[in-house]
């Protein structure tokens, strides 16, 4: 790292948490109708103004959706994509104050029972749609024994902050690196492991090719590896906002993998069970494109033998 980056470094990551923590202590304080209508705004404007993060979407938009969708369609699904992501990101400290009221006011499961709710072990799939984090603020009320798995942010203060506010009611958070022996600990005690399944990995960290919404994208292999290795179901749990600051956790699908045989080949096992995966996630994203995160460079990984044209020309 060059001594000017360790320098922008050093003096970024203290404001940071120090907006973080006006964050924590104002936004709580809101109406929610109030909130609502402030992030309402903040998606069109966050449309004009952040311009690297306009274009990384319609960019996306575009590979997606080709000529199925008009300019002026993908421009509104943008700017309600930034929109959910602004409330969501908002959400994490509103919902800190009068933790379980707001909850239950605010988001409901649908169905409200079924598998998820089982005293079972289960493999969770979830993407960066809708409200993720209200999702397992409402497990851990609803008594569900998960743990989510997540990266580490790279200010460790925020990072410890951020947890706390996302165990408050009882999930687990677990850092991604190493955490395969804990989960298998956890599904030897009927606990459920969450994974957020739409964004890149690299072969280097285990990712494997898989077709994502028709493009070719190296995903973490983690989720279907563990499956396979434990015998244990998968299951999948997707926000979507329903109007009025409020928000619907879809689950119910569930994908059974076949039983470990020690004497087989993993590696095309688990690339199947992967792909069935990432196919439940992209058919949740094309029926709800205004609630997803465009605004990430998913295909920034072009696959080997594969023309670079066909990805988005990000830069």
């Amino acid at each position: 790292m060059s001594r000017a980056k360790e320098i922008r470094r050093a003096i970024r990551r203290p404001m940071e948490t120090f907006f973080f923590r006006v964050g924590a202590a104002l936004i709580p304080l809101l109406p929610r109708p109030v909130l609502t209508a402030f992030t309402a705004i903040a998606g069109p404007v966050t449309y004009h103004v952040a311009k690297r993060e306009r274009v990384v979407g319609m960019a996306n938009l575009d590979v997606v959706f080709g000529d199925t969708k008009t300019r002026a369609e993908k421009r509104t699904i943008l700017k309600k994509s930034f929109t959910s992501f602004s409330r969501t990101m908002a959400d994490i400290f509103w919902f800190s104050r009068n933790t379980e009221k707001r909850v239950k006011k605010n988001q409901r499961f649908v169905p409200n029972s079924g598998p998820y709710f089982e005293e079972k072990a289960h493999v969770i799939i979830t993407a960066h749609a809708g409200n993720w984090e209200l999702i397992g603020l409402e497990s851990g009320l609803r008594g569900v024994n998960v743990a989510s798995v997540a990266a580490i942010t790279k200010n460790n203060a925020v990072d410890q902050l951020l947890n706390q506010l996302r165990e408050r009611t009882g999930q687990s958070i677990i850092p991604r690196e190493g955490a395969m022996r804990t989960l298998v600990s956890r599904f030897r005690n009927n606990g459920k492991a969450a994974f957020v399944l739409d964004q890149n990995t690299s072969e280097e960290q285990g990712g494997i090719w898989v077709d994502f919404l028709g493009m070719p994208t190296p995903v973490s292999s983690a989720p279907a590896h563990l499956a396979y290795r434990t015998g244990t179901d998968i299951i999948f749990a997707f926000s979507q906002p329903v109007g009025g600051g409020r928000y619907e956790a879809h689950t119910g699908q569930v994908i059974t993998p076949p039983k470990y045989d020690k004497t087989r080949d993993p590696e095309p096992i688990v690339r199947e069970l992967t792909q069935q995966i990432v196919d439940v996630v992209s058919h949740w994203i094309r029926a709800h494109p205004e609630s997803w995160l465009w605004s990430y460079k998913h295909w920034r990984h072009v696959a080997p033998g594969t023309d670079p044209a066909l990805y988005p020309a990000y830069d």
